[in-house]
């Protein structure tokens, strides 16, 4: 059954790793980002609904990592739109040969490194299975239904979907009223279904995709960290926790993140820190005071490393 979503288009530009995955809410995404690499963030969100559908290309400047969760009954099939130089969808190296399956039953487990472009089709699980079943795309339900992360499509088939979604996101931003009139709208729907089928179905997966074998030990340190953020932690903490050595906690770190454990740390509490001081006034709270809940005590080097992080002082934050 085709879910029921208001036609409309947004772009949006964005200062802040906050702001995404508050207008994200409009659209049922509940998502959270933190950013892991320093300077200010930039980025871009172009989002069209329409017919069942939801058509997303994101764009983002630095490094991120996000959670959360897609709307309820909506299967999405995502592609990168430009090469990453990092990018890990639930352990798994996601590359410009694979597309990536988003599925509300496994959540958002996503981290980017570097400048990227996105782009994401979701459409509800109903009526693509459906469609499946009539065409007789025998591959689909099983990718849909399990517990499948990644494809390797055909080639051609992935190719020839990458190119619809940017040819869409063209017309998008050149020709919006166009692409909201009913008939283009059931034109779209019907091209793209039977685009995300033939990517389904031409899954080739020669060589079994196997997440980072590093990936599920970082995930359960990184868990840590963020249960510990305001709490004194060690690497040798980590370590005696997790049973591994520190050389191996340190080079899963630097794979998944780019850098070291602690390093890890800081940029996590710096995150919130951020978080915190957007929601305060300096006539409630300082900077000295919010930098010492998360464990900063030498204020000259935290107003740098923040500087660093955000591209703005604290007191501008909490200014701002």
């Amino acid at each position: 059954m085709e879910i029921e979503l208001p036609p409309l288009i947004k772009s949006l530009s964005f200062h802040d790793i906050d702001e995404p995955a508050d207008r994200m809410k409009r659209f049922n995404w509940s998502m959270e980002h933190r950013q892991l690499e320093g300077g200010a963030f930039e980025g871009e969100l172009i989002v069209a609904q329409f017919s069942g559908m939801q058509f997303a290309r994101m764009t983002y400047n630095r490094g991120i990592r996000s959670g959360g969760n897609s709307p309820d009954g909506m299967i999405g099939i995502a592609v990168p739109l430009s090469v990453p130089q990092s990018l890990y969808w639930h352990g798994y190296s996601l590359s410009m040969n694979e597309a990536l399956l988003q599925k509300r039953s496994q959540g958002v487990d996503f981290l980017r490194r570097g400048t990227f472009s996105l782009g994401l089709v979701t459409i509800d699980v109903d009526s693509l299975l459906q469609v499946a079943e009539l065409t007789e795309r025998t591959k689909v339900e099983s990718l849909v239904t399990g517990k499948t992360h990644l494809v390797q499509p055909d080639p051609i088939a992935l190719k020839r979907f990458s190119l619809h979604l940017q040819n869409l996101f063209t017309m998008i931003q050149l020709q919006p009223q166009q692409v909201l009139k009913p008939e283009t709208q059931i034109l779209i729907r019907q091209a793209f279904i039977l685009l995300m089928l033939d990517l389904l179905d031409s899954n080739q997966n020669r060589l079994a995709l196997r997440p980072s074998s590093r990936y599920q030990l970082i995930k359960q340190a990184e868990g840590i960290l963020m249960e510990n953020l305001k709490c004194p932690i060690t690497v040798y903490d980590l370590c005696t926790k997790l049973h591994v050595s520190e050389r191996t906690l340190w080079y899963g770190f630097q794979e998944c993140f780019g850098m070291p454990p602690m390093a890890y740390l800081k940029t996590q509490r710096l995150n919130k820190i951020r978080q915190q001081l957007k929601a305060s006034t300096a006539s409630q709270t300082t900077v000295t005071d919010v930098a010492t809940q998360w464990g900063f005590w030498h204020m000259g080097q935290f107003a740098k490393d923040y500087k660093k992080m955000f591209g703005e002082s604290p007191s501008e934050t909490l200014r701002n």
